[in-house]
């Protein structure tokens, strides 16, 4: 999908989805509780031992990557009146100005507001299905993908490494952080990954991606990380790793890895003026991304903490026109009449700087602190308005998203 509505983001980078959507809606529910000794809450959580044992940092990685391989999937999406054609990304030219005005030809959401001025690419022929990758978190066969490969799909089939092919059914999506959960519909024992620990991956470990670019399946790719907490514009939850490993069409919703072979990101997004691989891909963080999918796997859709103000960082720029010389914090631009926000008392133009135990220094912090707070839970809350510290207890509402 391709959004035609301005957007002023910060660093200034435009991104190409790395999947195509299809056409009508998927229904999805939750699976069965585990009848296992141990509880799909407990597998999703825990952290896995290194894929294959360390033997040096000049080591080969094919015993990593044959260890992981049968975990990573290639998820192929087709309207009912589809014909296989190869997909082609979305190409932006290398002008800063074409840049500026082409943002947010991100992921295929159907957010607000984001996205810049852009044509769709042209596309010869009937309406294609589209390919992308995944990769397994259960044994049971649940399936790690982007919500913008599998958006609007009537049919989706995955494909296994050994080239088996199963239906999928997708169990529910959340389209704010570009992730979505497909059910295997088949008999077996599958391959869950290894979860890595994205919360301390720094800048510079060596990292690796599997996925089916262009269709390619079992594709690996090597690299570094190249920068943590990265903001493209694709909402208010930004917090990507930066890659260089090579990322192309079709890598969408695979997994990215440490160098033990553990997840710590899901392949999302790419920086081209091209339409190919130029060393900057964005991965959604693994902690992130399985927390959402968890919830999904549970219940078939995912809940958060919701306050009903909009938020806006606060720059020295704007510090100085309010005559503060605090820097940091989260500005209320809007609330809700009726809100949680507004019946906890917190009024336009203050400034939160901090949300329970939890420092915020810009808006992005907020909006995560609040995503994740326990819906019904009183949090306090620090607010500077007009100069004075108040202190608030802020009551989280909630939403759900991605119901069928």
């Amino acid at each position: 999908m391709i959004l035609n509505r301005r957007l002023t983001v910060r660093p200034l980078i435009a991104a190409v989805a790395l999947g195509t959507t299809a056409l009508v809606g998927v229904a999805g529910g939750a699976i069965a509780a585990d009848n296992g000794r141990t509880s799909i809450a407990e597998r999703f959580t825990a952290p896995g031992p290194a894929a294959v044992a360390s033997t040096g940092v000049h080591a080969s990685l094919s015993d990593m990557v044959e260890a992981v391989g049968p975990s990573v999937v290639q998820i192929q999406v087709k309207p009912a009146s589809a014909q296989e054609q190869q997909f082609e990304p979305t190409q932006f030219g290398s002008d800063d100005s074409e840049l500026a005005d082409r943002l947010g030809q991100l992921f295929g959401f159907g957010m607000q507001d984001r996205g810049g001025q852009s044509e769709a690419p042209q596309q010869q022929g009937p309406q294609r299905g589209s390919l992308g990758s995944g990769f397994i978190v259960d044994a049971s066969g649940i399936v790690i993908t982007n919500n913008h490969v599998v958006n609007g799909a009537d049919r989706v089939t995955v494909q296994m490494s050994d080239g088996r092919e199963f239906a999928g059914r997708v169990l529910g999506r959340d389209p704010k952080i570009d992730v979505a959960v497909v059910k295997i519909e088949g008999q077996g024992k599958f391959t869950p990954i290894k979860w890595g620990d994205s919360d301390h991956i720094r800048v510079g470990d060596s990292v690796f991606a599997v996925g089916s670019p262009f269709g390619l399946g079992n594709t690996v790719t090597s690299g570094i990380v190249s920068a943590r907490g990265r903001e493209i514009g694709a909402g208010p939850y930004d917090d990507f790793l930066q890659v260089d490993a090579a990322i192309n069409s079709g890598n969408s919703g695979g997994p990215l890895f440490d160098s033990a072979g553990r997840v710590v990101g899901v392949n999302t997004a790419i920086f081209s003026p091209t339409g190919g691989n130029v060393g900057i891909g964005f991965a959604i963080p693994a902690a992130m991304a399985r927390k959402v999918a968890l919830q999904i796997a549970q219940t078939g859709h995912v809940s958060r903490g919701r306050i009903g103000v909009s938020l806006q960082d606060l720059t020295p720029e704007i510090a100085s026109a309010m005559g503060s010389n605090v820097t940091k914090g989260a500005l209320i631009a809007e609330v809700e009449d009726g809100g949680a926000a507004a019946r906890s008392g917190l009024q336009r133009g203050d400034v939160v700087r901090r949300f329970g135990s939890k420092p915020v220094d810009n808006g992005r912090d907020l909006a995560r602190a609040v995503a994740e707070a326990r819906i019904g839970s009183i949090v306090p809350t620090q607010v500077l308005r007009d100069g004075r510290q108040i202190s608030l207890n802020l009551r989280i509402a909630g939403e759900a998203i991605g119901q069928s």
